[in-house]
């Protein structure tokens, strides 16, 4: 049967990087891999860690640069909880304690590192999901300050707080929309052949919740499922747009705040996938979280 490879060369294809808690570390792995393979996307998407590694491709930052920029990280760099503006907006009915980090370290990194300020400035067209508070709805970003739009597709609920952005009150994409390919080809960024998505898995949530943390988990198990069941009808709505999808799936080693320093067995592990689905003919998706 004929290989992945073979059925994307000379092909213009786009790459999707779905959510995925820190996933940053798998999906420039899986990039590097895709690349080093003579495999460019004609264009790029993503929610959460994997919209940030899509800007970043799309803006036109090498593979090797992409992971040295992001092993260099630490905690710090991004860490700045806003005890204060929580404490004041929690008085005044602000939207600060919709999450812990202020999100300036974030941002100033993201100004700092990215090689195009702007989605007009990328190399390739690149489509980005943020969900918007406001309207209660997944918001496709196209156009626009870049170092925003990644902020507001990587603000993660609770973690960071919400991010204003147009008029609208931001936090991530991975709430709706894990993976958004059809997004990808509603925006009509660039006419497409094919779509590879990288996909993540969703963490815990295995086992019915219990303890002190049960509601937490709960509602984790609960987003997940919403989760994959909109990615599941995308591939529906794919496959009856005659849309060739190949879904590439990677169960990275956890990394955490706390734990960064299992990224690069994530990154490893991301790069191994592509690397092994570029090998073989194409797979089913899992069905998985």
């Amino acid at each position: 049967m004929t290989s992945l490879k073979h059925l994307l060369e000379g092909k213009r294809f786009g790459l999707v990087l779905s959510a995925g808690y820190f996933g940053f570390y798998g999906h420039a792995g899986f990039v590097d891999g895709l690349l080093g393979n003579g495999l460019v996307p004609a264009a790029w998407a993503g929610s959460s860690a994997g919209g940030m590694v899509a800007a970043f491709a799309a803006a036109g930052l090498s593979p090797p640069d992409m992971k040295a920029l992001i092993l260099s990280q630490r905690r710090e760099h991004f860490w700045d909880p806003d005890w204060l503006g929580i404490a004041v907006d929690s008085v005044r009915k602000g939207h600060r304690p919709s999450g812990l980090l202020k999100g300036a370290r974030f941002r100033a990194l993201l100004e700092r590192h990215l090689p195009a300020k702007r989605f007009e400035d990328t190399l390739a067209p690149l489509v980005l999901v943020a969900t918007s508070l406001t309207t209660q709805q997944a918001l496709t970003l196209t156009a626009g300050d870049l170092a925003s739009a990644i902020h507001a597709t990587c603000a993660y609920p609770g973690l960071f707080q919400a991010v204003k952005r147009d008029g609208h009150l931001l936090w991530d994409g991975g709430i709706v929309d894990k993976a958004p390919a059809v997004a990808l080809l509603d925006a009509h960024v660039a006419p497409l052949d094919a779509l590879v998505i990288h996909y993540l898995p969703s963490k815990g949530g295995s086992r019915d919740p219990g303890g002190p943390f049960a509601y937490a988990s709960g509602m984790s198990s609960g987003f997940a499922a919403v989760r994959r069941e909109h990615f599941k009808l995308q591939l529906e709505v794919l496959k009856h747009r005659s849309v060739p999808t190949y879904v590439v799936t990677s169960h990275l080693p956890a990394v955490s705040p706390r734990s960064m320093e299992a990224g690069r067995d994530a990154m490893a592990a991301g790069a191994e996938s592509i690397t092994r689905a570029l090998s073989r003919p194409p797979q089913p998706w899992e069905g998985g979280d």
